[in-house]
């Protein structure tokens, strides 16, 4: 079994809860499309990755996320009217949206095994 440090389990906690804000602010986006609220999604990404890449037991999921959201935002920028939203966002959205449930019960794990350790 594979010890986590409490430090990586309040990591982990900061990140799951980023993960969902992050989760709600897409689907802002994809309701309407506003530059800003990507420019601020993109931004907590950037963070979100740093604090990912403290969490070993994350990186294979992480990898997955990345794929998945370069894919969705690929998408997005290529709708020829952004206020439409096609078959293909919803698809790679959906994608996305998997590969963040992971990561966050991945981060579950590492909160689990904290609190088990406390016991």
């Amino acid at each position: 079994m594979i010890s986590h440090s409490p430090e990586q389990a309040a990591i982990a906690c900061g990140l799951a809860r980023k993960l969902t804000e992050y989760e709600d602010g897409l689907r802002d986006l994809l309701l309407q499309w506003d530059p800003e609220l990507y420019r601020q999604l993109s931004d907590r990404f950037d963070e979100m990755q740093m604090e990912a890449a403290l969490l070993p037991g994350v990186a294979a999921s992480w990898t997955e996320l990345l794929i998945t959201r370069v894919d969705f935002t690929h998408a997005l920028w290529t709708l020829t009217v952004p206020s439409r939203i096609n078959g293909r966002v919803v698809a790679f959205h959906a994608r996305h949206k998997v590969a963040i449930e992971e990561v966050r019960r991945k981060c579950g794990d590492y909160i689990a095994r904290a609190e088990c350790a406390r016991l």
